[in-house]
Formats: structure tokens, sequence, C-alpha cells
């Protein structure tokens, strides 16, 4: 590896490194941000599930919490407006399917279908309130901007559009969101450094029970991560996420909650299973906020026929250079 050790960590990583979702579209390891475009005229196969855990001990207004799934995609849950304590379980099954148009540029779709069960203490009593539903259907798409470039980092734009929307307490529409987003990355054996930044837009939607409406609050993030390969079949990662959420506005009305901010420490692990399929766990952790914490276990499938060796590829890239 002394006399290629970048382009070789390159094709290591990417070929070894699991894609995780959902937000589905972009690793949390950076170690897996060159495998994040599928190659051209293939199908990739995401599956992740996500288990959401947060107690809330103060007071809780009208309005929504905001569940990080990583790289800036989230997904909505109310509240339960009280002053006693409310304990939220929360299960998110994602399934996704990647096409690459070109070495570069990728177009997909997900969704997310999800149960929730939360339990409410105040003044003795506990109520307990469930939910099963499938969450939401979005359009994705990836765009590689700079690769290998001699003097620029390698980065890459990503998009998505949710095309319908099923949030419990709200009635089911289309369009309601829009997230875009960005990562740029260098690797040097075996690190990989990477800073990812989304924004995500929501749109005004209609109470399902009563006359009105609420604006949900967008969503600002930025992720820093730092990936260690341990071996051609491992990859570590650590980083930390910083988010600004809008607070939620209602029509017509003088009630609103404030804006917020939250850190969170991510720790991570991707294993190839084998030359088809990896897996990934990522953990999310709140550092300060009252946020919760996110456990996400996912799988990639590549779909088709497998991509090229390592050795291939490097011979394919030595001839391009010579």
């Amino acid at each position: 590896m002394a006399q290629h050790p970048k382009f070789v960590i390159h094709l290591i990583l990417l070929n070894t490194a699991g894609l995780l979702t959902v937000p589905y579209s972009h690793a949390d390891l950076p170690l897996t941000i060159e495998s994040l475009t599928t190659d051209k005229g293939r199908f990739k196969l995401d599956t992740t599930v996500s288990y959401f855990n947060q107690n809330s001990s103060n007071l809780l207004s009208q309005g929504s919490t905001n569940i990080d799934l990583g790289d800036g995609r989230s997904i909505t849950i109310p509240n339960i407006p009280t002053e006693g304590k409310v304990n939220t379980d929360n299960l998110i099954g994602t399934l996704g399917l990647r096409y690459g148009i070109t070495e570069d540029w990728e177009v997909g779709v997900k969704a997310n279908a999800l149960t929730l069960e939360q339990r409410l203490d105040h003044d003795g009593k506990v109520t307990t309130q469930s939910d099963d539903r499938f969450q939401d259907i979005s359009l994705t798409t990836q765009y590689q901007l700079t690769k290998n470039h001699n003097s620029l980092p390698d980065s890459l734009v990503f998009t998505e559009l949710s095309v319908y929307d099923n949030t419990q307490g709200l009635k089911s529409d289309y369009l309601t969101s829009a997230l875009v987003g960005s990562t740029i990355y260098t690797v040097n054996d075996p690190i990989a450094l990477s800073l990812t930044g989304t924004y995500q837009y929501n749109g005004n939607r209609d109470f399902k029970e009563s006359i009105g409406k609420v604006d949900i609050g967008d969503v600002f993030s930025l992720n820093g991560s730092v990936g260690f390969a341990v071996n051609p079949d491992i990859t570590l990662n650590t980083g930390v996420s910083w988010r600004m959420v809008k607070g939620d506005k209602f029509d017509n009305t003088d009630i609103s909650s404030a804006k917020y901010t939250q850190t969170s420490l991510n720790l991570g692990l991707a294993y190839a299973l084998n030359e088809r399929s990896n897996l990934t766990a990522n953990l999310r952790t709140a550092v300060s906020g009252d946020s919760g914490s996110t456990l996400s276990l996912g799988m990639t499938t590549k779909l088709g026929k497998l991509p090229p060796p390592i050795s291939e590829q490097y011979r394919k890239h030595k001839q391009q250079t010579q």
C-alpha cells in the first residue's frame, strides 16, 4: 500500500463500509462516503431500523419533537402537552432503493414506517398513547461535485423531497418538506474526515382533528466526523452534530414554540458482511438539550452484477493517470 496509499484506501473504504440511511442516502460513517453514489446502471437496497428513546420531565407545550436520524434527516412526532413526565419509545423502519444514472449521479426513493408509544406520568396517574403508521415517502437525488481533484476536497450535494407525509395528528399531505445538503471530505490513510451540512424546509400543515394549521419549524444541521479503517472489513467512526430547530408556529393564534439548538455525540461501526452486503450500527446521543438518543442498525445490499474487485479498479485507475 506504500506505493499508492490514498487510492487503495479509497477503494477499500468504498467496498467495505456499509451505508445507513434515513435518510438513508448518506452514511453516518465518513469512510463510506465514496460508496454513496451508486455504480452506473446498478441498484442498491438500503434497510434501516432505528430506535428512539426520550425521557422528558419539563413542561411540554403543544408542538412537535424532531427525531434526528443522522446527517440532517429527521422525522416529526407530536408532543403531549403536559406538566408531567413523558417517556417515549419509537421504532422507525426505513426502506430505500437507489439507482446510478452515471458514475457521479444517482436517484432513489425511500419510505419510513414507525411504531410509537408514549407514557405520561402526571399527579400519580399514568396514561399511555400509542400509534402505528406508514409515515412518509420521499424522492432523493445525489451528485458528486469533485472527486480526486488536485486542489479541491472531494464533495457531493444531495436533495430529498417528501412526496407524501402522514404524520400523526396532521392531515395527510403531499410535497410537505424538502431537504438540501452537501458533504466535503478527505482521506489520509487510514483516517477520513468529513463535514456535512443540511437545511430542511417544512411547510404548513392542517390539523387532523381540529381547525387550524401549524408551521413546523425548519431544521439546520452540521455534522463533523472522524473515521478510522481498522482493517478491510471494519470501520469505526466518531463525530459531533449540531442542530438548530425553529419553533413551531400555530395559525391565527399567539401560540408558538421557541427555537432551540442541540448537540449530539455520534458513534458508529460498519462491517463488511460479504461482497454484496454491509452492516452498520450507529448511536446518536444528546450532549446538550433534551433530544433523546437514537440507535440505528442498517444493511446495504448491492443488487445485480457486482462491481470489479479492488485490484482491477486500481489497474484501471493507474492506466488513466499515466
